[in-house]
């Protein structure tokens, strides 16, 4: 099982408490740089979901379900411009917040119905937006599209609940929107086969053929000596794979589906070794 493992240093304690059940005091953050407050959310943010669903048991089953769907699907990579596991579970949260009380198997139906008519102009938000005039608070960036410019430019904001509010989908672009869209639209229309009887649950997450999908395909192969090397390497490449795609927006013939799931090989030279894909579909005009 692979995991990462975070540091954060808390300039308020001199020892941890014996007592510290969470992290969810925010005078915890009070003076401490951005990265441990990046180091310290993920926590935050998970302790917070689950303290705003009604029913934990049910929203875990149906984030489940969501997120082995996300993954076969290739949509579950927040680094390629994809949505993350913190979104995946933000959004079943808040489908939870507003259907209390269904069970599991209509919670998943309306997620595909819910969130392939919402108005992505609106963020997904889980609770009010708070802003801290508390000293040693004040300066966190809060997610604020009426000041910040460069917040109004997210195409499907999804807001953390945990301050400092962040959106966790800032990678989203034109291209992924249309592909994550694309898909909740296809598995909502599949639910309604299955609630005809003209087809079975599996057929929701069923994997995606990516690689009979496409004529073109680009090839990265990603090699190093050493894992900490290979994971530094990976993810490099990974985050300019999203300027990758914004260059193909630029030219109308062309459309890039980019694939979350890396398929490792052997290497002689190289310990570690992996290959990343990206499908091209080009639309060739007339006479061509």
């Amino acid at each position: 099982v692979e995991f990462v493992l975070l540091f954060p240093r808390l300039s308020s304690m001199t020892e941890i408490p014996e007592d510290l059940e969470s992290l969810n005091d925010d005078n915890l953050l009070k003076n401490l740089d951005d990265k441990t407050v990046r180091s310290l959310n993920g926590c935050r943010v998970a302790d917070h979901i689950l303290s705003l669903v009604p029913n934990a048991s049910r929203f875990r089953d149906t984030l489940r379900f969501v997120k082995l769907w996300a993954k076969n699907r290739g949509i579950y990579s927040n680094v390629l411009g994809f949505f993350g596991g913190i979104s995946w579970a933000i959004l079943v949260a808040r489908l939870c917040q507003l259907y209390p009380y269904f069970n599991t198997a209509a919670l998943v139906k309306r997620f595909f119905k819910l969130y392939e008519r919402w108005d992505w102009n609106n963020p997904v938000v889980l609770k009010h937006i708070e802003e801290k005039e508390t000293p040693g608070l004040m300066m966190f960036k809060i997610w604020n599209p009426k000041a910040n410019p460069q917040d109004r430019m997210h195409l499907m904001p999804i807001i953390t609940p945990a301050f400092p509010c962040m959106n966790s989908t800032h990678n989203v672009s034109e291209t992924t929107k249309r592909i994550i869209m694309t898909e909740i639209s296809r598995a909502n229309k599949v639910l309604e086969q299955v609630e005809q009887g003209r087809c079975k649950w599996r057929e929701v997450y069923r994997p995606l053929p990516f690689f009979a999908q496409h004529k073109i395909y680009i090839q990265i192969e990603v090699l190093a000596a050493t894992p900490q090397v290979f994971t530094k390497w990976l993810g490099w490449i990974e985050s300019k794979l999203r300027q990758l795609v914004k260059h193909f927006e630029q030219i109308p013939s062309v459309s890039v589906r980019p694939w979350p799931n890396h398929l490792s090989f052997q290497d002689p030279d190289w310990k570690h070794a992996v290959s990343v894909f990206m499908g091209l579909t080009v639309d060739k005009g007339p006479g061509q």
